[in-house]
């Protein structure tokens, strides 16, 4: 019976007389019914969309009737407008909404007039307008830099069309290129590469600007202009700097030990390759030279190199002064990205081995006397009595150094020199108009004079520029204004930083010793110092103490203290901590040493003179992604001459996807140039200009995100190791104080036995 069923049903439809679904019958044909314009998304308040129907085997042109929906129901004008053409109608026009309702589904239909049972019927989604953002925007770019990859997201495409990219200047919508640049890109896509040009542009051409457009919405843009920057003027304006480090003739036993120094000064850069107004004191372990009032000030050259990445390096000669060994000032700065700031070496003929900073000089400020309560920190590796610290409040009005106070310490001394001591009223001259003055720090009738070099009206470098009688110092340091300091000030989560040295194994070989950690201060009266060491080549990582704190806001002084735990921690039993800021501040050991013979050793204290500086930590809890794109780094300037003095200018590279897992490693390049001892018995590579290499870095594991704690790996010749293969690192541990910003020191203990490479603090800047 079925199998009759089934064939007398396939006789009738043969004949015709009866219709599957979706079609009719019209003078004995079936109708069909299609939309070939219809479309999957529409933008809320894109134009409107012509819909035309194909009606198949309709004899009597009745056309269709057209319907707009949602969930079965009526929905216009909340999903937009249908509006037919005239009767029979063949066509209607779509107006989206011009924005997205509540319900972004809805329904347009034509039903055959001729047979209602058949129509065409497609749903489309209704979706806020496409919109786009550039997301790697730059200010400036360096004449002849490398290629600089800017990518765009476009949102609300759900057809990925991407972008069209233009250059123009001058607000024109012609292209400017080549003469302002090129891009990359020949079709849409959501990246480009720019590449600036080889030669300086002339005009409006310097100034040009990027633009991406929504392939889908081209009325959504987003754009941004930046500066072509000429290789001179880029580095350009007044500069103040600050070096420390030492005069080491070969590195050889045979002649005297490396001594400590220390140099500061300012200079002015045209713009066209000239140093003027240069002014500068070098204090070689007591022997004051550079600053004269006749001659001088001094004049010298300075070109300006541009790497693979962008990065900047600035070669500074200061050719109108000679030492009088014949040898002329030089010094290399790696700058930032706006040529204000940059981690700076002294790379000359002579056997100097210095390393600091370099900033931009507010000469608004330069020639007025500075006043108020300033915060310093300053240290010297003494060639006489071991490393000296100290820190403390400078006072300072109308008739010179008013008042404030000082703490300070020398290595293995037994008591600290001052704690808390009261500062005695003293000398302070008004600077020059190029900002160099001289002020007077005295306690108990002890007198240390400095040089001071004004960086802008909250900031000036310090050194010292007497012989170094009083203490066998050579300071070297910083001062810098104390804000609206509270109670609160001293809370919140820093990244400590801090240097000195220990003496190894009975032979008085002095090797430094670093601490990088976060300093967490609760309720104003108690601290957390999460931290790893490097002692003497003795590593602890993750390693905690803790102990009290004591803050007074009038002076910004807070006491640390933790007796009888702080040290044999690994930290201190007491400590001083002076704040310019919520956080900033500068910090000095100020335990005791015991004496010979020695107590037992739950008892034994050695004060290392661990001195270094705070910052609070921002941006926390980190990825890879934070960790990207081009930094500087210098290295040096520490407590040991084995410690290489390091310029480096670094492009980071994180992996992709999100970078937030801790096991994903980054890559990062290096360039840069470092000095380091001369002589055969050194083992060292004296000066090297063009250092290259590649390296890895990550965060520890998940945990570590939140504190931003590292590693990086660091090549061997950077920590004063020559002896390795090419391309053998050094794992070294880092504290993320911002995005893109971090110090770090060396915790490998490979290649010298048990113990790692002589490691000073690294520190790794924003561009």
């Amino acid at each position: 019976m079925r199998r009759l069923m089934v064939a007398v049903f396939s006789l009738l439809v043969s004949l015709g007389l009866v219709g599957c679904v979706g079609r009719g019958v019209s003078n004995g044909l079936n109708v069909l019914v299609a939309v070939p314009d219809a479309f999957s998304f529409v933008h809320a308040g894109d134009k409107a969309v012509t819909l035309n129907a194909k009606v198949t085997n309709d004899g009597t042109l009745k056309g269709v009737k057209w319907l707009l929906s949602a969930a079965n129901e009526g929905c216009a004008p909340a999903c937009g407008t249908l509006a037919p053409s005239s009767s029979p109608s063949f066509s209607a026009v779509y107006t989206p909404p011009s924005s997205a309702p509540a319900n972004q589904q809805a329904t347009i239909t034509a039903v055959s007039v001729a047979d209602p049972r058949q129509e065409f019927a497609f749903t489309f989604q209704i979706i806020p307008p496409a919109s786009i953002q550039i997301t790697k925007k730059f200010d400036s770019i360096l004449v002849g830099s490398a290629p600089i990859e800017v990518d765009a997201s476009v949102m609300n495409d759900p057809a990925n069309a991407g972008a069209t990219w233009t250059l123009t200047a001058n607000g024109s919508t012609s292209t400017c290129s080549p003469a302002c640049g090129t891009l990359s890109t020949t079709g849409p896509g959501l990246s480009t590469a720019y590449t600036p040009p080889s030669t300086f542009p002339s005009g409006a051409n310097v100034n040009p600007t990027i633009t991406a457009t929504s392939v889908t919405n081209t009325s959504a843009s987003d754009s941004f202009s930046f500066t072509i920057l000429n290789t001179t003027t880029f580095f350009k304006g007044d500069y103040a700097f600050l070096l420390r480090g030492y005069y080491a003739p070969s590195g050889d036993p045979s002649v005297p030990t490396p001594v400590p120094m220390a140099v500061a000064g300012r200079f002015s850069a045209d713009g066209d390759g000239n140093l003027t107004n240069v002014e500068f004191d070098f204090n070689n372990s007591g022997g004051i030279s550079g600053f004269t009032t006749t001659p001088g000030p001094y004049t010298g050259t300075y070109t300006v190199l541009v790497g693979s990445t962008g990065i900047v390096e600035a070669i500074l000669s200061i050719s109108g002064y000679q030492f009088t060994s014949g040898v002329i000032p030089g010094f290399r700065c790696i700058m930032s990205k706006d040529g204000t700031h940059g981690r700076m070496i002294e790379l000359d003929a002579g056997a100097f081995l210095n390393s600091g900073t370099i900033q931009l000089q507010d000469t608004s400020a330069a020639a007025t006397k500075p006043a108020g309560n300033f915060a310093f920190g300053v240290d010297s590796d003494s060639p006489f009595g071991g490393r000296t610290i100290a820190a403390g409040q400078l006072a300072l009005g109308a008739s010179g150094v008013t008042g404030g106070l000082i703490d300070q310490s020398v290595q293995a001394a037994i008591t600290p020199t001052f704690v808390a001591q009261p500062l005695s009223p003293d000398q302070q001259t008004a600077p020059d108009s190029l900002g160099r003055g001289t002020l007077n720090i005295t306690a108990l009738g002890k007198t240390v004079q400095y040089a001071y070099y004004i960086v802008d009206s909250s900031h000036f470098n310090l050194l010292e520029i007497d012989r170094g009688t009083t203490f066998g110092t050579v300071f070297g340091g910083t001062a810098i204004a104390q804000g609206n300091l509270t109670a609160d000030s001293v809370n919140g989560t820093n990244v400590i930083q801090l240097t000195g040295f220990d003496v190894c194994c009975g032979n008085n070989n002095v090797i430094p010793v670093v601490i990088v950690g976060l300093f967490t201060v609760s309720n104003s009266n108690s601290y957390v110092l999460n931290f790893d060491v490097n002692d003497i080549g003795q590593v602890l990582t993750s390693h905690s103490s803790g102990g009290s704190v004591s803050f007074d806001p009038t002076t910004g002084r807070a006491a640390v203290s933790a007796p009888g735990t702080g040290f044999n921690t690994n930290f201190v039993d007491a400590g001083a901590w002076y704040l310019y800021d919520k956080g900033k501040g500068f910090f000095v050991e100020e335990d005791i040493s015991t004496i010979t013979p020695p107590p037992p050793p739950a008892t034994s204290i050695t004060n290392r003179a661990l001195s270094g500086t705070t910052l609070p930590q921002l941006g926390a809890p980190y990825s890879l992604t934070n960790i990207s794109g081009n930094m500087i780094a210098g290295f040096g300037a520490s407590s040991s001459p084995n410690v290489p003095n390091v310029i480096l200018g670094l492009n980071l590279v994180s992996p992709t996807g999100t970078g937030t897992n801790a096991s994903v490693l980054g890559s990062y390049s290096a360039m840069g140039d470092y000095t380091s001892l001369l002589g055969p018995v050194s083992g060292q590579g004296g000066k090297v200009t063009g250092f290259q290499a590649t390296a890895k870095f990550g965060f520890r594991d998940a945990t570590s995100l939140s504190s931003g704690h590292g590693l990086i790996q660091i090549p061997a010749p950077l920590l004063g190791d020559f002896n390795q293969q090419p391309g053998f690192v050094y794992l070294s541990s880092f504290y993320m104080i911002a995005p893109n910003q971090f110090v770090a020191i060396c915790i490998s203990n490979q290649g010298f036995g048990q113990v790692p490479p002589h490691t000073g603090i690294m520190f790794f800047d924003l561009w």
